[in-house]
């Protein structure tokens, strides 16, 4: 028996879980892509920024984030838009509202990704239910006439399990993939946290931030 035939065989519910791999899979990609050191908190970038607060030169440090679009130029263009520079509590406050942006920007996807998982495994058992529902349906007529044929039982309760197989394997490789996602969603978020901190502590060395 084909691919294509075996899974034909598990009933319409087969083309949503089919659709739900589909997009799990793309999205699963996009964030890995998205999801990245390099673009999250280039090294550039940071060296630059470091080098500027280090050196006093807020203004050079301000027109390097202007039209930075990485979630470390976005954020750190919070300490040096103004130009006057907030108190410290002014400043932490600005600073929490960007950075829960930016929190929401990396996990748009990932919280998909975690639903899908979760459906897809109820989607095939909802399509063995409703199979098997199908075949009693099939064992009562043939009772009330000529007798159960077992062949056709066992080939009705196979074809019923269909679904909870096929939403358990989408269902495990993309729980798995949103586990590490959010893991390493979480590790960039603190390291960003950290590496803005840093640029802070370093302006309140220069007499920037009071």
């Amino acid at each position: 028996m084909k691919l294509f035939e075996f899974l034909a065989r598990g009933g319409i519910l087969m083309i949503p879980i089919g659709l739900a791999s589909m997009a799990g899979l793309a999205l699963v990609l996009e964030r890995l892509f998205a999801i990245r050191r390099s673009i999250i908190i280039p090294e550039d970038l940071k060296k630059r920024l470091r080098k500027s607060v280090q050196d006093g030169d807020l203004e050079n440090a301000r027109r390097i984030t202007e039209n930075h679009s990485s979630p470390l130029g976005r954020l750190a263009s919070k300490l040096f838009e103004n130009d006057e520079i907030q108190e410290r509590s002014e400043l932490k406050e600005i600073l929490e509202e960007r950075g829960r942006k930016e929190v929401h920007h990396l996990n748009r996807n990932v919280e998909i990704i975690g639903v899908i998982a979760a459906v897809t495994p109820l989607m095939g058992l909802l399509g063995t239910v409703t199979g098997m529902i199908s075949v009693f349906r099939n064992v009562m007529n043939q009772v009330s006439s000529r007798g159960v044929n077992p062949a056709l039982l066992a080939s009705g309760i196979w074809e019923a399990l269909i679904t909870t197989a096929a939403g358990l394997s989408v269902a495990i490789p993309l729980y798995l993939a949103y586990r590490y996602l959010s893991s390493r969603s979480e590790t960039l978020v603190i390291d960003l946290e950290e590496e803005v901190q840093h640029l802070t502590d370093a302006m309140l060395k220069q007499g920037s931030v009071k």
